[in-house]
């Protein structure tokens, strides 16, 4: 089991970069950031080469969205700002090699239908595979739950499912978060093996509460079953604030 830390929510007592120490020594083995674009290239590879820590998944920029906004990638009015969000991740993709790069789908546009939008959002998706087809990665829409993120477009795996058949690249695939599957009340173990074939990545947190496996009411034992009967041989990123002082016994039992 590879288990990776996303330094966006973990450790912020620490400056960004040095984040990526405090993981190793910790006893992850690698990192995922949601958003690397506060730092260089250059400076991001000297961390992770200094750290011998591989960077698993970023973001493409996303505009608003993370200050309650509408997000880029389902705008119809921001094709052009979308494009340039494109380019602009291009340098930290090709230094840093991530595994995988989500997009995340953005909120419903006032004044504009869901399938207006949804149409928007599979025609950029489809731009991001065509540009990245020659890097060794996969290409992730991630599932939001609606609750946390209100208007989210795709809340669902099933949404994630309907877009995945319009886009039909041989490098889209499913990024698993199972704290927004658990929001919304779904099946964590059976989208596990309902998806196998298309999952590229998991992300966990427990629910309620947004916190390290055991504080909620997710079934690890199940999940952990789950993930080995399919043979799974990506990451496990935990998704969810946590400062270095923490207790952090829930990876050993996790492994378990």
């Amino acid at each position: 089991m590879k288990l990776a830390a996303n330094i966006s929510l973990m450790f912020q007592e620490l400056p960004l970069l040095e984040r990526i120490a405090q993981a190793k020594k910790l006893g992850f083995q690698g990192i995922e950031v949601q958003f690397p674009y506060s730092e260089s290239p250059d400076a991001w590879h000297e961390a992770l080469q200094n750290t011998a820590m591989p960077l698993i998944l970023l973001n493409l920029p996303a505009g608003d969205f993370m200050q309650g906004g509408l997000g880029l990638a389902c705008h119809p009015d921001r094709q052009a700002d979308f494009e340039e969000a494109l380019e602009a991740s291009l340098p930290y993709i090709k230094a840093l090699q991530p595994r995988i790069v989500n997009v995340l789908a953005g909120r419903q546009v006032p004044g504009f239908s869901q399938a207006a939008c949804l149409k928007q959002l599979v025609g950029n998706l489809q731009k991001v595979c065509s540009r990245l087809q020659s890097y060794d990665l996969k290409v992730t829409c991630e599932p939001i739950n609606d609750l946390d993120q209100p208007g989210y477009l795709i809340p669902r795996v099933h949404h994630w499912q309907q877009i995945a058949t319009r886009i039909a690249a041989d490098n889209f695939a499913l990024q698993l978060d199972l704290y927004h599957a658990a929001r919304m009340q779904e099946d964590l173990i059976g989208l596990i093996h309902k998806h196998a074939d298309q999952l590229a990545h998991i992300q966990f947190a427990d629910c309620p509460g947004r916190s390290h496996p055991g504080s909620g009411d997710i079934d690890w034992c199940g999940l952990h079953t789950a993930v080995q009967q399919i043979r799974y041989s990506g990451w496990l990123a935990a998704e969810f604030p946590a400062q270095a002082s923490d207790d952090f016994g829930w990876m050993s039992r996790l492994e378990e």
